[in-house]
């Protein structure tokens, strides 16, 4: 096989192992423990995933220490010098930290049955003792001073070994900063929360972010639907990069059309936004692609459309009905939705259908 060019391949390849700067080390429990206790590592739940790891998980994991056997490595990254966030290894780090400050007691244990109940502070003192000082997990260390186009590579590349988080778990992580922080607080939008039937934590919506993947797809289809290409997935994370290091202010710019948009769509579909009729009736869950459609085009009507528009929101209602007898709309809106040809064909006929009632 003919190979490119050489020189370009060996430039960055050396470019490669110069700009990921890791430090691998041996850290014990009480190590890490004290680390979380001081605010050294970031746990903060608004920067790492929603779902926490019920006690016979977090139980496991001390068993699995107990009987010496290997655990996977943690991923941190440095964010300022001398302070860490999580890549990979949250409920892990919890669940230790947890542990030694006596949250919780070992339950379902199945090779040591006899300490089931026991909080840390009741365990025999030899088993305290190994516990806290023997280095138990290996701490791999992202430096400050790496590439950021290089720390996203190990997210994206750690997820697809098998670390499972999703990709907005992965951007949550990779995008730290303002833009990042105002997405989330926009995320908390009653509304918002209502068309996703997040109820509190334990909702599977929030445990999976996609409150805050739904800010992201209205925000990164705004400026790009009408010429968008490649994945949207892929569009959202290139947003991300591009407006990482913006200030509170412009993320707040950034972000405030969104809340403009749901307002907009809820004055015009009200209960039904984001829901698809399968001809007999409304399904009572968001559709993303349907989301996408009226987001986009409410957000493009001007202000005295929408007053006509939403004083006949039953007109709205009628005339979304008959979108669906489109078989290009359904699918549009429901078959590989991510594509830019869908993308633009579900907008489109969303927003004509809607000047159309002006």
């Amino acid at each position: 096989m003919a190979l490119g060019n050489i020189v370009e391949i060996e430039r960055r390849f050396d470019q490669s192992q110069n700009d990921l700067v890791l430090q691998t080390s041996d850290f014990s429990l009480q190590g890490l423990k004290d680390m979380v206790d001081s605010e050294i590592i970031d746990l903060a739940p608004k920067y790492q995933r929603r779902e926490r790891w019920e006690v016979e998980r977090q139980s496991e994991l001390i068993e699995s220490f107990l009987l010496n056997v290997p655990v996977p490595p943690i991923y941190l990254a440095e964010e300022e010098y001398g302070i860490y966030s999580i890549i990979d290894g949250k409920q892990r780090i919890t669940a230790v930290s947890d542990y030694i400050n006596n949250a919780f007691a070992l339950k379902g244990l199945q090779q040591f049955p006899d300490l089931n109940g026991a909080r840390f502070r009741e365990l025999p003192r030899s088993l305290q003792s190994a516990l806290k000082v023997r280095p138990y997990l290996r701490v791999i260390t992202l430096l400050k001073q790496s590439s950021p186009r290089l720390k996203y590579e190990v997210f994206i590349r750690l997820n697809r070994g098998g670390i499972r988080l999703n990709n907005q778990e992965i951007r949550n992580v990779a995008f730290r900063g303002a833009l990042n922080d105002a997405i989330y607080e926009a995320a908390t939008n009653d509304l918002l929360k209502a068309a996703l039937k997040i109820e509190g934590p334990k909702s599977a919506a929030y445990q999976q972010m996609q409150d805050a993947e739904y800010v992201l797809r209205f925000l990164t289809l705004g400026g790009t639907w009408e010429k968008s290409s490649g994945s949207l997935s892929r569009s959202m994370d290139q947003f991300m990069l591009a407006n990482r290091d913006v200030t509170n202010v412009e993320a707040q710019a950034l972000v405030g059309p969104f809340e403009v948009a749901l307002t907009r769509a809820y004055s015009l579909w009200g209960d039904t936004a984001f829901q698809r009729w399968d001809g007999e009736r409304w399904r009572q869950q968001a559709l993303a692609g349907l989301y996408d459609a009226e987001m986009i085009a409410a957000s493009r009507l001007t202000d005295a459309q929408v007053l006509t528009v939403s004083a006949n929101q039953d007109k709205v209602v009628q005339a979304t009905k008959e979108l669906f007898e489109d078989a290009d709309f359904e699918e549009a809106v429901r078959l590989g939705t991510n594509t830019p040809s869908r993308i633009k064909s579900r907008i489109e006929k969303t927003y004509d259908m809607l000047v159309g009632l002006a």
